[in-house]
């Protein structure tokens, strides 16, 4: 563990070392932020060119700051950072850049280096608690819908499409990455085939320098359970990925087989039934068939993996709300509800600003633990008490909460709190010294 932790402290003083335009020892907060992206920027992407216009350095930082900002518009981005930041930026170079190629191929390479180096220096694994998963790929996925843009096209029927981005939440760490476009500008799309399309090169990338790399698992909500799914998991297992999701009620297997496991692990509380199912076609999955101990509701969960603890199996499903969370703080906490602009390129490059904005704040947040410990307490002491009053309610009824809810990691959502701490401290360009304190205050306690 000590080995471990020297590690995790080495990889994020590498992500934040201070950036050369600030060369002394107390950068912006906003340099401070932006570290571990042009850390990536300055010695992982290929694809980065001069740009007379705007150079791709203000690229991604003017790309944060729009999804930071609470702007309800792109003009009414220009015009705060006129205004209130002191900083011009070219109105037709910036809404150029929403539709260039280019540079959507820039920003892929640079989101896809922050997310895979940012992995490796969070100080805790969310899923720590799970040793059998440690070393394993684990995804949860879902898409997120949002507002389409003024312009968007429309539809046959002249229905105008929310735009939809597929993305994937790491839960060992609780990064973000944008994996593809599903539909907008007049285009339905089913969520569950450009899964399956985009997924293998994701995991080429992911894994192209291990080997015997143990199948990843992919958390999935039972919307993508489609007619198409059953043929669909074939292809997923040719890819090398499995698959967890919550079984539908019309779900009719042929073929039932229960097998055993252990009672007494405590991970396996609440598990009725772990049973091999075929379906229709050959297709065999295992039916896991959870109670949940403290509302007595029961579940059941499908997967293609034939050896995780069926409580894993469980507890992985419930860990998928995480994603969820992650879209709460997109839509109620940043306030990005509208499409940036038309088009495939744009829905895309406004997807890899939200995946890069997340991540830069979960960074962040996790080099203010491991070298100032500064946590986030008034999350914690909330849900302890949350916790204290599921508990009360159960044994009120003769029930009981799972005790697992209690060794659990606690936090993975990000304050509205924090968010705006720092983007008020942005805004007053105070230098990531002064803004400690009151980063540490906003962190400790509510106002």
């Amino acid at each position: 563990m000590y080995r471990r932790a020297v590690l995790l402290g080495l990889c994020l003083m590498k992500l934040f070392s201070v950036l050369d335009s600030h060369p002394s020892d107390n950068p912006l907060l906003l340099d401070q932020l932006l570290a571990p992206m042009e850390n990536v920027r300055k010695n992982y992407t290929r694809s980065s060119r001069g740009c007379p216009g705007i150079p791709d350095a203000d690229f991604l930082r003017f790309g944060f700051l729009r999804t930071l900002s609470q702007a309800r518009s792109g003009r009414d981005f220009l015009q705060q950072q006129q205004e209130i930041c002191d900083t011009l930026i070219q109105r037709s170079s910036f809404f150029d850049c929403l539709h260039s190629e280019r540079r959507l191929q820039f920003l892929n390479e640079t989101s896809w280096e922050l997310y895979a180096r940012g992995r490796q220096s969070q100080p805790t694994d969310l899923l720590e608690f799970f040793p059998e998963l440690e070393g394993r790929g684990v995804w949860a996925v879902d898409g997120h819908k949002i507002e389409h843009a003024c312009h968007a096209l429309r539809d046959s029927k002249g229905r105008q499409v929310a735009p939809n981005t597929l993305y994937l939440l790491c839960l060992h760490s609780g990064l973000l990455f944008n994996l593809a476009a599903v539909q907008g500008d007049g285009r339905y799309r089913h969520e569950m085939p450009v899964f399956r399309n985009a997924l293998p090169e994701f995991l080429r990338k992911e894994f192209s320098h291990c080997k015997g790399q143990r199948a990843p698992l992919c958390i999935l909500d039972p919307a993508f359970n489609d007619y198409e799914f059953w043929q669909q998991q074939a292809l997923l297992r040719q890819c090398g990925a499995l698959m967890i999701t919550r079984a539908k009620d019309d779900i009719s297997p042929q073929h039932f087989e229960k097998r055993s496991f252990d009672r007494n692990d405590p991970v396996n509380l609440g598990i009725d039934t772990d049973s091999l199912v075929t379906f229709a076609g050959g297709q065999q999955m295992r039916l896991i068939q959870y109670a949940d101990p403290e509302t007595g509701i029961c579940y059941q969960f499908l997967t293609t993996d034939m050896e995780l603890r069926p409580g894993v199996i469980a507890w992985l499903y419930l860990l998928r709300w995480r994603i969820e969370k992650v879209f709460d703080t997109s839509k109620n906490k940043l306030e990005e509800t509208k499409a940036w602009a038309t088009g495939e390129v744009a829905r895309q490059i406004q997807g890899h600003f939200l995946a890069l904005t997340h991540n830069l704040l979960v960074l962040f947040r996790g080099f203010l633990e491991s070298d100032f410990g500064i946590r986030e307490e008034k999350l914690e002491d909330k849900r302890s008490q949350h916790l204290e009053q599921r508990e009360a309610a159960a044994q009120a009824q003769g029930l009981q909460m799972n005790p697992l809810h209690r060794k659990m990691p606690l936090i993975v959502q990000l304050s509205v709190q924090f968010i705006r701490t720092l983007r008020n401290q942005i805004i007053a360009k105070v230098t990531f010294q002064k803004a400690l304190p009151q980063i540490r205050a906003m962190l400790v306690a509510y106002l």
